[in-house]
């Protein structure tokens, strides 16, 4: 049985999975929060808009991941729940090109490497 699961195809490992929902870096705190207990990946994947600056390709566009640690230690740190609540995502997530990577749906992964 370990013998199957040494080599997969990439395509085979997202089968069924959604698609990456775009949550733009100009939304709101509070509208992050609602990505965040909405979505299936239980954070808020912030993106840049397509055209802004001129970024135009989605690993260039993408900002970081925000989850809900973030946002209840962001709040607990700001003073005034209204005003932190409509704090731009943008002045809070942190910016992290590395934690995505596109990878053909046909590629082969061998465990381990």
């Amino acid at each position: 049985m370990a013998v199957l699961f040494l080599h997969h195809v990439v395509g085979d490992l997202t089968i069924g999975k959604p698609d990456m929902r775009e949550f733009w870096e100009g939304e709101t705190v509070e509208a992050a929060m609602g990505e965040i207990g909405e979505g299936s990946e239980r954070a808020a994947i912030v993106w840049r808009r397509r055209g802004e600056e001129v970024v135009r390709e989605r690993a260039a566009r993408f900002v970081g991941i925000l989850n809900s640690l973030d946002v209840v230690a962001f709040l607990a740190r700001k003073g005034g729940r209204e005003k932190a609540m409509g704090t731009p995502v943008r002045e809070i997530v942190r910016h992290n090109p590395s934690l995505l990577k596109e990878v053909d749906p046909v590629a082969r992964s061998r465990k381990g490497s």
